[in-house]
């Protein structure tokens, strides 16, 4: 029998939840409506360098790492369905074969995301980067786990993921200015911590999590004082905020993520990995979160106006 879950059960509020407009300035910024597609993410190691508070994938962490030939195996059968890759962990740069599998997602016209911690980019230095880009999570500046001060800077394309947490808010613009001036930032992502292995629910908050409307009201005001020269800022809808533009979201039909851990065993929702809710199906699935939102780990995407005149 399957076990894939419910979503009532971890989102019973999500139906209920008080909506927050996302304000920003339209002679500067302009929504893009983002389509998503499908996503294979694959866990290659449970190795990682770090062991940072709040982690979605702490219970997880050890040893363990996917063979080349499993991954291959897998790249192979779910490219007619995918458009791209995201390499995950634990922490993706410590497996030994990482080219070898760029190489085989490049074969197969797939983009291919690494997902680091980015505190040792050294295995990417002789590596065939074609297609790929980089998506740092960072937990501030200068203090916590994950601090992006203390990350080489790197040429390659990249995505900060800033991670919302209570002890962390007053380094996130700080943090959006470092990122565009010292690294290839193709956009400053911002998200926020969700401890849903500790509450067994996303919409419970502990003493680390910061609740769902403060950290709505938390980016409003980021986007009303960031005067920085970022492209693009994406923004985690977390279920909570909501755009002028909010009919013309795609509805989709089904989860656009399929999660593959070293094990082999697969999770739909990202959400899902705390709670270790595997589902036994080949591929994606139908499932929606709630009635208003498709997903929810849709985001909005603020691109910068280009001055015409």
């Amino acid at each position: 029998m399957e076990r894939l879950h419910s979503l009532k059960a971890v989102f019973p509020a999500a139906q209920n939840i008080a909506k927050i407009r996302l304000e920003y300035d339209n002679d500067r910024w302009e929504e893009r409506i983002v389509t998503p597609v499908r996503t294979l993410q694959l866990f290659i190691t449970n190795r990682c360098n770090k062991r940072c508070k709040g982690c979605f994938y702490e219970k997880s962490l050890g040893r363990d790492e996917m063979p080349l030939q499993e991954y291959d195996r897998l790249v192979r059968y779910y490219a007619p369905e995918i458009s791209k890759v995201i390499l995950l962990g634990g922490e993706p740069t410590m497996h030994s074969g990482l080219a070898d599998m760029i190489r085989i997602d490049q074969e197969k016209g797939l983009r291919t995301t690494i997902y680091t911690n980015g505190f040792d980019l050294t295995p990417l230095d002789e590596m065939d980067l074609t297609g790929v880009e980089l998506r740092i999570g960072v937990l501030g500046l200068n203090r916590g786990e994950k601090a992006l001060a203390k990350i080489k800077p790197t040429i390659v394309p990249t995505t900060i993921v800033y991670m919302l947490r209570k002890d962390n808010i007053d380094e996130l613009m700080p943090t959006a200015l470092y990122a565009e001036k010292n690294f290839n930032c193709k956009a400053f992502y911002i998200s926020s911590i969700r401890d849903i292995a500790t509450t067994g629910s996303f919409w419970k908050d502990t003493d680390e999590t910061v609740p769902m409307d403060e950290y709505a009201h938390i980016v409003n005001r980021f986007i009303k004082e960031y005067s920085g020269g970022l492209e693009e800022i994406h923004i985690a809808k977390r279920g909570v905020l909501e755009t002028d533009r909010q009919e013309e979201y795609p509805v989709a039909a089904s989860c656009r993520f399929l999660n593959i851990f070293p094990d082999l065993q697969k999770i739909l929702c990202p959400f899902d990995i705390s709670l270790r809710k595997y589902s036994v199906r080949e591929g994606f699935a139908d499932r929606k979160c709630n009635k208003h939102d498709s997903c929810l780990l849709q985001k909005i995407v603020l691109t910068r106006k280009r001055n015409l005149t």
